[in-house]
């Protein structure tokens, strides 16, 4: 007797239709070995690795091959099937495998099936143990992401030009889940880049896990990250849905967890948090005790090095399945987190503090401005850009202060001097950058803002450390000279020198003589005593003290002092820094001038 119209179509389609990239012909060979072996194969797996794909695409071609029939199934022949099983069965030609896509659990398969010698290819989210209580003892075949190397060779593989860092990023963003990476490959254009296409992404998320026909209704990805948020305690305390939340705002970025056991190692050292109202200041040591293992235990979050991580493809679901009243308490509850995890400042990234910095800045820099609402928030973005340029990283820097200003034109309550301190910030960056003209467009702007809203701007060090940069990359002396002159006046001697060192670094780019040489030296044996040796203002002077040994023929103490200079630079900014790669270009130019 000849199956049913209905199956026969379901069978044909389950093959048909152009095959999805994705390969892994290990694992579906070891299901077809197992098949043969036990007559019964549960492959299981999370959301979006692609079980049913590695079924339809890499195990139904030899199952059609091998087994007289096979028969997909789904409610409607499930009904039918069962309902008339003694009619149909005895009468299929054997072996007859059966193929269950998305199978609930054991329930799924009625025992008047199993009884009549069928076997069996399930595909299920339910756990291995649910399976094993079984009478006919399945084998099971569990699915997971990829391995990194693993997603890098297949996005190399499929896009043509991608380079092996930006393949590994790009598979970092979307948690090497296999379906998301198999529509990133369809999505992206040849003319596109990662950041271009992650940017374009995070708007459009659903493009990235919606199943592969339209009109089915959200993913199983999708659907899964929803169930879980909306099994998670909720609360206007720490709770697993608001800390959730606020690392989901983080975009992808770790966050730095807070240990009440471990006080910070550089002191003098005040957290932000302590500059919000008493209220807002949360307890956050509950984050590592509570909240943090609950929603690693759910597999919402990985803890990394004493981070915890929201991966990028993850966040941007959370954010969908949060309704505006938890985003809002997300908001509230990213910003008081990440307070918790920096010092106290003016907006400015010390040099001792970059420890703090240097763990938190990614995550500051990522989150939406709109989460920072308090002036300790609003200075700890700036700071962390400050941070970024001081890294090395000014085009970052550069990107994310224009997006900050850009979010603060048509905010509210904003006061000027977060206003003007981004303009500073964007002129450092440009200058680091060598775009002179608007570094001084920046400075200039900065200057005339400050100066009409504020009488008692040349007491501010924040104001004079504005137009000093400013006047470095207009390379106009006079104004350092003035600048110097009013910083002489604060009780904090460090903005004096380093205008100081602005002013020689101009006199150092037109003067010569011995006198220059010795008068750098002399500011740099003040800094090194007020700041330390490794500080990158005291990395500064010395650079510019062995550019002035050089122009005054003094070569043998040029090399000595720049290859001083490298040393110390590589130490405290790293190998890879740009001032780091520029002072050893510059240390073996002069080492092989002789030659």
């Amino acid at each position: 007797m000849s199956l049913p119209e209905n199956v026969v179509r379901r069978a044909e389609g389950f093959a048909s239709g152009h095959p999805l990239p994705i390969g892994r012909p290990a694992l579906a060979s070891r299901i077809i070995r197992e098949l043969h072996r036990w007559g019964m194969v549960v492959v299981i797996g999370g959301p979006g690795v692609g079980k049913s794909h590695l079924i339809e695409h890499g195990v139904y071609a030899q199952c059609a091959a091998e087994f007289g029939s096979v028969v997909t199934w789904s409610p409607e022949v499930a009904e039918y099937l069962t309902s008339r099983t003694e009619e149909f069965v005895p009468h299929w030609p054997p072996p007859v495998l059966m193929l269950l896509d998305e199978a609930v659990g054991p329930e799924s398969i009625p025992d008047v099936l199993l009884n009549h010698g069928l076997q069996f290819i399930v595909v299920s989210r339910a756990s291995a143990a649910e399976w094993r209580r079984l009478s006919s003892s399945p084998a099971v075949v569990e699915v997971g992401p990829f391995d990194r190397e693993e997603s890098v060779r297949f996005l190399m593989t499929n896009l043509e030009g991608l380079a092996e860092a930006e393949a590994d990023r790009l598979a970092e963003h979307l948690g090497d889940l296999p379906r998301a990476l198999d529509r990133a490959i369809r999505l992206f254009t040849p003319d596109t880049t990662v950041d271009s296409f992650l940017l374009s992404m995070g708007r459009h998320i659903e493009l990235l896990v919606r199943d592969e026909h339209p009109g089915v209704g959200p993913s199983s990805v999708e659907v899964a990250v929803r169930e879980a948020v909306d099994d998670l305690p909720s609360g206007a305390e720490v709770t697993q849905r608001s800390v959730l939340g606020a690392l989901a705002l983080m975009g992808g970025r770790p966050y730095p967890v807070p240990r009440m056991d471990v006080p910070p190692p550089w002191q003098p050292w005040r957290s932000a948090l302590t500059g919000l109202p008493p209220e807002r200041q949360l307890p956050l040591h509950s984050l590592s005790t509570v909240v943090m293992p609950d929603l690693e235990r759910r597999k919402l979050l990985t803890m990394v090095d004493g981070g915890a991580r929201v991966d990028w493809l993850t966040s941007h679901l959370v954010r969908r399945a949060l309704s505006s009243a938890d985003l809002e308490l997300a908001a509230y509850m990213a910003e008081v987190m990440l307070l918790g995890t920096v010092p106290d400042s003016q907006g400015d990234a010390a040099w001792e503090h970059w420890p703090s910095w240097r763990t938190s800045a990614r995550a500051l820099v990522a989150i939406d401005p709109g989460c920072m609402t308090t002036v300790p928030g609003r200075r700890a973005l700036l700071a962390a850009c400050d941070f970024l340029i001081e890294q090395g990283r000014a085009a970052d820097a550069r990107a994310r202060l224009l997006a900050l200003r850009e979010a603060w034109r048509n905010t509210e309550g904003i006061p000027s001097e977060p206003r003007v301190q981004v303009l500073d910030l964007l002129g450092r960056a440009s200058y680091e950058l060598g775009d002179l003209r608007s570094a001084c467009r920046y400075g200039e702007s900065a200057f005339r803002a400050r100066r009409l809203a504020n009488d008692r701007w040349s007491r501010d060090p924040v104001a004079l450390s504005g137009a000093a940069h400013w006047a470095l990359a207009a390379g106009r002396r006079k104004w350092l000279v003035e600048l110097r002159r009013l910083a002489r006046c604060l009780p904090d001697q460090r903005l004096e020198l380093r205008i100081e060192s602005f002013d020689m670094l101009v006199r150092v780019r037109s003067l010569y003589g011995m006198c220059l040489a010795d008068s750098i030296h002399e500011l740099l044996c003040a800094q090194r005593d007020i700041l330390s040796s490794e500080h990158p203002h005291t990395l500064f002077t010395m650079d510019l003290l062995a550019d002035a040994y050089h122009r005054s023929g003094r070569a043998d103490e040029a090399r000595e002092t720049l290859a001083k200079v490298l040393e110390l630079r590589a130490r405290s900014l790293g190998p890879g820094h740009p001032h780091t790669r520029a002072a050893a270009m510059k240390w073996y130019a002069r080492s092989h001038e002789e030659e």
